[in-house]
């Protein structure tokens, strides 16, 4: 079995979480067993992988292995189905009730939103303080029961199953230097209570379970910040391999030397607990050899590929397209450099007037507030929009003239990849890693400079000055997407899975 180790599974998902699932159904058509493992809780975590496309029997989450939900049918719990309190009143307003006793409030009924079905309820005392929380399972069991101090704070919480039993118990206690200690129990397993000191000890108990299904198990690390240190210190033997999805160095112009990349800190300072590592690209591939040896076999895999569906699907006629339209898809963060994009469009605008710029993709923290000031300072606000996330990226690819990129550093970009499956031509910064493996500079895309911003919006203002060239430019991107088909990709996973069969073969010998 191969498992994709990560952190969370939820609506809006990273590249990360894009490839896992692409690399998961590229895994099944080939026959090759392999499940997604996450560790967080979610209430809705069913209907989540139910939306992503994943097959029931391709995930499994940490709380639900252990709550023993991981396949349960849906019974919707709702309103009419809860007995309220006697001698009880209640007013609503949206989706909450609220349920009063002789003039007190008792508690605080939440519904899912536009239905009738509950999604949590808050209970109080006669003083006013909220004594516990009590949720449900989109599937219509009680999954979680929070019961609060006297000031407020959580100080356990019960992890419930579809049997109406609590499995999992965590704890919140107060150390003698005043701060906060948390320790999990997973209750009546395999005829025991097991105690745990925090939560990466748990997922090292987890993982361990997993791997003892009689099998030879390959983990493979997706996200290593939240998910090494239980891999590193599981108890049963399993094959470890170190997923590269970005930049492993601070600073990209000193590969031998600079700080590593937090995100790959830890993971790379164990580089001797790794039986494997995959990089997206050949380039970083050599950087990673320069760096740290050639004792850990390395393997040049990108993480994502075109599908023989969208190989196989009309091209999209470039008369169809927007005229003048641009996009930018990708999480609004610091290092995909939205601000570029947008201040260099600020000239293709006074050249284009009819000119607009879209920017997809959720945002991490505040940064999407100041994105959408400096629009405002620029008098943009009627050009530019933020449109958010979507399932359907294929119709924003197929809608526009011209895509952006213009991060300080990528691992490979799925979004040049499946920008270019749906011919749109893009214009990238030429920066480690991805951009310069998919593009063909000159002939589907242009590549520039990081921090250039007058380059960035003259590329721009060129290509929206020539419709010719940037059809000629969307053609080209169709046929440059064929490098990356699912047997291209495949084949290169296959030198990864030939390598440890021949171990296995190996250990078994032994």
């Amino acid at each position: 079995m191969y498992y994709f180790l990560n952190d969370n599974m939820q609506y809006s998902k990273s590249g990360i979480e894009h490839a896992e699932i692409a690399r998961l159904h590229l895994f099944e058509k080939n026959h090759v067993p392999a499940k997604i493992v996450t560790r967080v809780f979610s209430m809705e975590l069913s209907k989540i992988v139910d939306q992503a496309g994943i097959p029931a029997d391709g995930f499994v989450n940490l709380f639900q292995f252990f709550c023993g939900s991981m396949t349960v049918p849906t019974k919707r719990f709702s309103l009419n189905e809860f007995s309220l309190p006697s001698n009880t009143t209640q007013t609503r307003k949206d989706n909450q009730i609220q349920i009063f006793a002789q003039g007190k409030m008792q508690m605080i009924i939440y519904l899912r939103p536009n239905s009738e079905e509950i999604s949590n309820i808050q209970y109080f005392d006669v003083t006013g303080r909220t004594l516990k929380m009590v949720w449900w399972d989109v599937r219509g069991f009680k999954c979680l029961e929070q019961l609060f101090d006297w000031d407020g704070k959580i100080v356990q919480e019960q992890y419930y199953g579809p049997d109406g039993l609590v499995h999992l118990e965590k704890c919140h206690l107060l150390n003698r230097a005043n701060q906060e200690h948390v320790s999990w129990r997973v209750l009546n397993y395999r005829g025991r209570d097991w105690v745990f000191n925090g939560m990466n000890a748990l997922t090292r108990f987890f993982y361990d379970e997993l791997n003892q299904n009689d099998e030879q198990n390959v983990f493979i690390c997706d996200r290593t910040v939240e998910c090494d240190w239980a891999l590193f210190n599981m108890k049963t033997a399993a094959f470890r391999v170190l997923h590269l999805h970005n930049d492993h160095v601070a600073d990209p112009t000193d590969m031998l030397h600079s700080q590593l990349n937090n995100n790959y800190q830890n993971a790379l300072t164990n580089w001797d607990q790794w039986d494997a590592v995959i990089s997206s690209t050949p380039e970083q591939s050599q950087d990673i050899e320069d760096r740290f040896g050639k004792d850990i076999p390395a393997f040049t895999i990108p993480v994502g590929y075109v599908t023989d569906a969208q190989m196989a699907a009309p091209h999209q006629a470039f008369e169809r397209r927007q005229k003048d339209l641009i996009v930018h898809v990708a999480r609004l963060a610091p290092e995909k450099q939205q601000n570029h994009s947008i201040e260099a469009f600020a000239q293709v605008h006074q050249k284009f007037p009819d000119a607009r710029l879209e920017l997809w993709g959720y945002a991490n923290g505040d940064i999407g507030a100041k994105f959408k000031q400096q629009v405002a300072d620029l008098g943009l606000t009627d050009v530019v929009s933020f449109k958010g996330y979507t399932h359907d990226i294929g119709a924003v690819y197929d809608k526009a003239q011209l895509g952006l990129l213009p991060s300080r550093a990528e691992g490979f970009s799925l979004m040049l990849l499946e920008a270019q499956s749906h011919g749109l031509p893009m214009v990238a910064n030429d920066v480690k890693y991805g951009p310069s493996d998919i593009i063909d500079d000159g002939v589907s895309g242009r590549l520039t400079t990081d921090g250039d911003v007058q380059g960035l919006a003259d590329a721009m203002i060129d290509l929206l000055g020539d419709q010719q060239r940037l059809a000629d430019y969307s053609a080209a991107s169709y046929e440059n997407a064929k490098r990356y088909s699912e047997h291209a990709v495949f084949e290169k996973w296959q030198a990864l899975l030939d390598y440890f069969g021949s171990l296995m073969k190996d250990q078994a010998v032994v």
